[in-house]
C-alpha cells in the first residue's frame, strides 16, 4: 500500500512538473519566436508612422554655380506620442517656450489673425481674409461672418482654457494652439513650433525636458541664395506655406497620378511618398513653382514605436530622398553683370521731374543665345532679396515701384521704333521694295484728313531702308505701313512672335499686337490713321521684353524663332543620371530670304556704328547691330495724368556669326540711346568670354 501511494505522489509531482515546464516553454515560443520583434523592443504598445521631409532639389546656374541652395536649421516640434493631453498642461508649455524664445529674440510659428491696436483692443489683421474667415469658420470658433474679433478670442479663450492667463499671453498661446489644430496636430502630423532656432535654445529644451514634455529638436532644410538673394530673384521665385487651395489641386494631381498607375505598386508608392500634406513648403513662383515636380523631394517614412516600458524606438522603413537639381540656362556672372548695369543706367536717366511726378525709376534686360533660345540673363528693376521675401513682403507689396512684378516677362510696353525692323521686312518680302528703293522724307507725311510727322521732325530727304532704319525715319515707315496694310503687317509681326505668348517656363504675358480683331473685341473701330501708328511702334502694339529679345534674336540667327527656355537639364541630386536635357525648340520657320534679312541688318548695324549708339557700342571688341525706340506714354499716377517716355533697344552680336540677342527697356528713360550703355556692358562682357585665339594653319607653299 505504502509502495502504491509513493508511486502515486511521484507520478503526480512529475506530471505536475512536467505542466509547468510546457507552459514555460510555451511562453518562451510564445515570446522569442512567435512575437520575438515585439519583445526585443521591450514590448511596443503602440506604432506609428510619420512623413519626414526630404530636402528640397538645388537650383544651379549653367556652369553649375548654386543659385538657390539648402542651409541645414534647427527646429523645436511637438511630439503627439508623448506630448500632454490637458489643456493646463499644453498651456503651460507653450507658455514657458514663447517666453524663452522671447527673450532669446527668436521667433515662434505665429499664424493667428488677431492684434491689438494702438488702444490694446483685439482686432483682426490686416490683410489676412482667408486666415479670418477660417478662424470664424466651424472647423475653428464657429461664429457668425459678422462676428468681431473680440467675439473670436473669447471664443479660443475658452475653448482652450486661457482665462487664469492675461489677455497678451492667452492671445499667444491661443496663436498655437489654433495653428496645431489647424494642421492637425497627431502622432503621425508632428507640429513644428519654431524654425531657424539658435542651439542654446536646442540644448535649454533638451536639458529641461521634464519641463518641456513632448517637444523635440530637429533638423529641416532651409532655402538660401547666392550673394544678396537679388539676383534672378524674379525668375527663380520663392517657396512657402502650401494654400489649402493648393493643397486641394495638388492632392487631386496626385490622385490622378495613383489612377494611371494603376497596379503598379512600385510607381504608386513613388506617388504617395511626393504627395502633399498641409504642413509642407511648395513653390510659390519662378523656376520653385515651374519646376515644382522636379524639386520636390520624395518623403521618408520613420515607424515610431512606444514600448510597455514607455521607450520611444525610431526606425526608417523608407529613408527621405532628395529633390532633383535643376540647371538652368542663366550665366550667373552675366546676370550680375546685367543686374548691376542696368540698376546703374536707369538711377541715372531717370530725372529728379520724373520722379518728383510719381514716375518710378525701372526697367529690364533680357539675353538669348539666338542659335538655340536659351536665356543667358534676365533682369528686372526694381528687383528684391529673396532672403528677405517674406520679411520684406509688406513693404514690397505696397511700393509703388512693383518691385514684385517681373517687368522682362510680364510687363507689356509700346516699343516704339523697334518695330520697325519687322515692317521693313514685311515690305522687301512683299516686294514693294528693294535695298536700293528710294523714299523722299519731307518731315511730314499727309494722310486722308491727317499729318504726321518724322522723328524729331527731321527732313530726311532721299532715303532707303537700311538708311530709314539708321536715322528711324517714320515718313519712310509710314509709306511702308500704307502700302502693305494693318493685315499684312501683322501676318509678319506674328510671324516673329510678337503680340503673343514665347512659351518660356515662367509666367509671362501674350501683350497686344495692334489691329482691326483687337479693337473689335473691344467694341471700337480701326481708324485709318491707326495703321501708321502700328508701324513705328505705337497704337495698340504692346509687348514683353522677352518677345522683344526673341524677334531680334530671329532675324540675327536667320530667320529661326526658337522657344525662349530657362531649363538646361535636370539631374538627381547625386548626378547618376539625366532626368531631363532641353532640345532646342523652333516654334516657327520664318523662311525669309537671306537678302531681306541682310538688308534688315545691315541698317541695324548703321545704328550701332553710324547712328545715335555708335558712341557705346561703335567700339566694342565685335561689331554688333541694334535698333532703338522711344514711346511716349500717358499715366494716372495718384489721380493725377502723366505723362513719360520710354526708352528701348533691341541688339545682337557679334554682327558676323552672331551668338546673343540683348533687349533693354527703361522707363521714363526720355530716349531709346540711353540705353544702349546697358547693352555695351553686356556685349563687353560676353566678348571676354569668347575664345578668339587663331588656330595655327599650315601655310601652302606655291610652286611657279
Amino acid at each position: 500500500m505504502n509502495r502504491n501511494a509513493n508511486n502515486k505522489r511521484v507520478i503526480f509531482i512529475f506530471s505536475l512538473f512536467s505542466l509547468v515546464f510546457a507552459g514555460f516553454v510555451a511562453v518562451l515560443f510564445y515570446c522569442q519566436i512567435a512575437n520575438a520583434e515585439e519583445y526585443t523592443s521591450g514590448g511596443a504598445v503602440s506604432t506609428y508612422s510619420v512623413k519626414v521631409d526630404a530636402p528640397r532639389g538645388e537650383i544651379l546656374d549653367k556652369n553649375g554655380n548654386a543659385l538657390v541652395y539648402n542651409e541645414q536649421i534647427n527646429t523645436l516640434t511637438f511630439n503627439a506620442l508623448v506630448f500632454p493631453d490637458e489643456d493646463e498642461e499644453i498651456n503651460r508649455i507653450i507658455y514657458e517656450l514663447i517666453n524663452y524664445l522671447s527673450s532669446k529674440n527668436e521667433q515662434w510659428t505665429d499664424e493667428l489673425p488677431l492684434v491689438f491696436d494702438e488702444n490694446r483692443k483685439i482686432s483682426y489683421k490686416e490683410n489676412s481674409e482667408t486666415a479670418i474667415s477660417y478662424l470664424k469658420s466651424k472647423n475653428m470658433c464657429a461664429v457668425n461672418p459678422y462676428a468681431t474679433a473680440q467675439d473670436c478670442f473669447d471664443v479660443l479663450k475658452e475653448k482652450y482654457s486661457l482665462d487664469s492667463y492675461s489677455d497678451t499671453d492667452a492671445r499667444n498661446i491661443a496663436s498655437v494652439r489654433y495653428n496645431m489644430d489647424k494642421m492637425y496636430f497627431s502622432a503621425s502630423l508632428p507640429y513644428t513650433f519654431a524654425e531657424k532656432v539658435s542651439i542654446t535654445t536646442v540644448a535649454h529644451v533638451k536639458e529641461n525636458s521634464l519641463i518641456f514634455t513632448g517637444v523635440d529638436a530637429g533638423v529641416t532644410s532651409e532655402r538660401k541664395y547666392s550673394g544678396d538673394g537679388k539676383s534672378a530673384s524674379h525668375i527663380l521665385g520663392v517657396t512657402g506655406a502650401i494654400s489649402s487651395e493648393e493643397y486641394s489641386y495638388y492632392k487631386e494631381q496626385s490622385d490622378e497620378e495613383i489612377k494611371n498607375a494603376a497596379e503598379n505598386e512600385e510607381l504608386i508608392a513613388k506617388i504617395k511618398n511626393k504627395s502633399y500634406s498641409l504642413t509642407d513648403k511648395i513653390g510659390k513662383n519662378g523656376i520653385e513653382y515651374a519646376m515644382e515636380n522636379y524639386l520636390r523631394g520624395s518623403k521618408g517614412t520613420l515607424d515610431i514605436s512606444v514600448t510597455t516600458a514607455n521607450e520611444i524606438l525610431e526606425n526608417y522603413s523608407l529613408l527621405p530622398s532628395s529633390g532633383n537639381t535643376v540647371f538652368l540656362t542663366i550665366d550667373q556672372s552675366l546676370q550680375e553683370i546685367t543686374d548691376k548695369s542696368l540698376e546703374k543706367q536707369i538711377l541715372s536717366v531717370t530725372s529728379d521731374e520724373a520722379i518728383a511726378k510719381g514716375l518710378t525709376p525701372a526697367g529690364a534686360a533680357v539675353v538669348q543665345n539666338v542659335k538655340t533660345g536659351a536665356i543667358l540673363a534676365i533682369s528686372s528693376y526694381p528687383n528684391y532679396s529673396l532672403n528677405t521675401y517674406y520679411s520684406d513682403y509688406s513693404s514690397l507689396a505696397n511700393d509703388p515701384g512693383k518691385p514684385l512684378w517681373n517687368r522682362a516677362c510680364q510687363s507689356t510696353y509700346s516699343p516704339g521704333s523697334t518695330m520697325k525692323p519687322v515692317i521693313a521686312i514685311a515690305a522687301l518680302e512683299e516686294g514693294l521694295i528693294d535695298s536700293s528703293s528710294i523714299c523722299y522724307c519731307t518731315g511730314q507725311y499727309e494722310y486722308i484728313d491727317q499729318v504726321f510727322a518724322c522723328f524729331n521732325k527731321t527732313a530726311h530727304g532721299a532715303i532707303n531702308v537700311e538708311q530709314a532704319l539708321q536715322h528711324s525715319c517714320n515718313i519712310f515707315f509710314f509709306e511702308m505701313a500704307r502700302q502693305l496694310g494693318i493685315d499684312k503687317m501683322n501676318t509678319y509681326s506674328s510671324l516673329f512672335g510678337l503680340g503673343q505668348k514665347t512659351g518660356i517656363e515662367v509666367s509671362e504675358s501674350a501683350g497686344i499686337l495692334a489691329g482691326i480683331e483687337y479693337r473689335d473685341s473691344l467694341g471700337l473701330g480701326w481708324k485709318a490713321g491707326e495703321t501708321l501708328l502700328a508701324a513705328i511702334g505705337q497704337s495698340d502694339n504692346s509687348f514683353t521684353p522677352i518677345q522683344l529679345t526673341n524677334y531680334c534674336a530671329t532675324i540675327a540667327n536667320g530667320g529661326t524663332r526658337y522657344v525662349p527656355y530657362l531649363i538646361e537639364k535636370i539631374v538627381p541630386s547625386d548626378y547618376s543620371d539625366s532626368v531631363y536635357n532641353h532640345t532646342p525648340e523652333t516654334a516657327v520657320e520664318t523662311n525669309i530670304s537671306q537678302s531681306t534679312l541682310d538688308t534688315v541688318k545691315k541698317g541695324m548695324w548703321l545704328v550701332a556704328n553710324a547712328g545715335s549708339c555708335q558712341p557705346y557700342l561703335g567700339s566694342l571688341k565685335y561689331e554688333v547691330a541694334c535698333k532703338t525706340g522711344t514711346a511716349e506714354k500717358t499715366l494716372v499716377v495718384n489721380g493725377n495724368i502723366v505723362e513719360g517716355t520710354d526708352g528701348f533697344l533691341i541688339a545682337f552680336g557679334p554682327y558676323e556669326n552672331t551668338e546673343i540677342a540683348v533687349t533693354v527697356v527703361i522707363e521714363n528713360a526720355g530716349s531709346g540711346s540711353s540705353t544702349a550703355q546697358v547693352a555695351a556692358d553686356i556685349f563687353e562682357y560676353y566678348f571676354s568670354t569668347i575664345d578668339d585665339t587663331p588656330s595655327v594653319q599650315q601655310e601652302n607653299t606655291v610652286i611657279w
